[in-house]
């Protein structure tokens, strides 16, 4: 079992992840001066044992004095992991791209442009991977699928959208941020080698605090929680 989180934005984190995730024996992140780099961690039970940890920045992770100045900060990229499960490998991409602020996804848009950038450098990645190994890549990728980067990920990276058919959103707004934003911001992609006699199953799953007796009590993530079995 693997569990990919993005957005931890303070080294002090790390260190309640390592302590609270006691199950998970197997940990993947890279140290920056804030935060891990990219905001990202991987965490694994022993079932997969990590044979690679590699970070991948983006080339073009937008510029520091603009509206994506905390992007710019947080250093995105890619966390990769290979696995060995048995006899599969398993290589596992763990991504946070750059935001699009205004919701604005012409092509005219620069921070579109930086998007398409970033998804064309994670698709590079993906086709480098061995061809003989099942390829999960998930994350909060900051568009929707009328997008063109999602479009661009569709068409180039050779990897199924797990919640392609799924109409159900994954964002959900902070109390008073337009409904708009009620979309499918986070996917998880994924390659089976061909020839294997696979399952593949996905879910939503909802983070809230189900004890609270406020409604904005309950409310802890601007994410939903995506799930794949495989």
């Amino acid at each position: 079992m693997v569990v990919c989180l993005q957005e931890i934005q303070q080294n002090s984190y790390l260190a309640l992840l390592e302590h609270g995730l006691t199950a998970y024996s197997q940990h993947a992140f890279f140290r920056n001066r804030l935060a891990p780099k990219g905001g990202l961690f991987i965490a694994s039970t022993s079932a997969g044992m990590m044979k690679k940890r590699v970070f991948y920045p983006y080339p073009n992770q937008g510029r520091p004095l603009s509206i994506g100045f905390s992007d710019w900060a947080l250093n995105k990229g890619i966390l990769l992991v290979s696995m060995q499960v048995q006899e599969h490998s398993i290589i596992v991409m763990n991504t946070h791209l750059q935001a699009n602020y205004l919701g604005d996804w012409r092509l005219s848009n620069h921070q579109t442009q930086i998007q398409l950038d970033q998804v064309n450098f994670l698709v590079e990645l993906i086709h480098a991977q061995e061809k003989n190994a099942s390829v999960i890549v998930c994350g909060d990728f900051n568009f929707p699928r009328q997008a063109p980067a999602y479009q661009q990920m569709s068409l180039h990276s050779g990897l199924t959208d797990a919640f392609v058919d799924d109409p159900r959103p994954t964002y959900l707004p902070f109390p008073l941020v337009s409904a708009k934003w009620r979309t499918s911001l986070d996917y998880i992609f994924y390659r089976i080698p061909a020839g294997e006699d696979t399952d593949v199953t996905a879910d939503i799953i909802p983070i809230v605090n189900s004890t609270a007796k406020m409604p904005l009590q309950r409310f802890l993530t601007d994410h939903y929680a995506l799930r794949i079995s495989i």
